[in-house]
């Protein structure tokens, strides 16, 4: 039986599961209080590089995204932080969607799947 490493964040989920050289994220939201969608962006994508640098993993080795938008108004805002973040000739496959999200200040949360 495959070994699976868990790396917890709290009693009720990890930060990041592993099994099989791949690694499971957690989905992350904006810290700080931020308002806009490209703020909100940039920090999940920033808590994505640090799960993954704790790891010993990186954003070109990410194989897949998910990205959930509390209003879709906001997809080319979020895209031009999100396209600057790929790395080219890496991209991952990606879905996004709305959805309405745990708080209302929220504007997007963002989970990712990489290969260790």
């Amino acid at each position: 039986m495959s070994k699976i490493k868990r790396i917890p964040a709290t009693p009720r989920m990890s930060s990041v599961v592993i099994h099989n050289g791949t690694a499971y994220l957690k989905g992350v939201t904006a810290r700080g209080g931020l308002k806009d969608i490209a703020g909100q962006t940039k920090s999940c994508l920033d808590q994505i590089d640090a799960l993954l640098a704790e790891i010993g993993s990186s954003r070109d080795r990410v194989l897949k995204v998910t990205i959930w938008l509390r209003d879709m108004a906001d997809f080319d805002a979020m895209n031009a932080v999100y396209d600057a973040w790929v790395v080219r000739g890496a991209e991952p496959v990606r879905a996004c969607v709305e959805a309405k999200l745990a708080s209302p200040d929220l504007l997007v949360e963002i989970q990712a799947t990489a290969a260790v």
